[in-house]
């Protein structure tokens, strides 16, 4: 009952309030208005940085982890 109570009130006043201004034509579709300038989206270079590795056959991990990283002299 009091689920229904409270869902009902809240309907009522929500259904008493003003309803919120529409966004106008410009607002909605600047894109399609050809006097509008429009900037091109850049997007990052995902591989960046990637270095090619080939499959090999297993080896020592910690030697691959020396040579993969980047502070060569680190590590023991």
């Amino acid at each position: 009952m009091k689920t229904i109570l409270i869902l009902g009130v809240s309907t009522a006043l929500s259904a008493c309030a003003n309803a919120p201004e529409l966004p106008t034509q410009n607002m909605l579709a600047p894109a399609a208005r050809a006097d509008v300038e429009t900037r091109a989206a850049s997007f990052p270079d995902v591989l960046a940085g990637y270095t090619s590795r080939p499959v090999k056959g297993p080896e020592d991990w910690r030697a691959l982890n020396r040579q993969q990283s980047s502070a060569a002299g680190e590590g023991h």
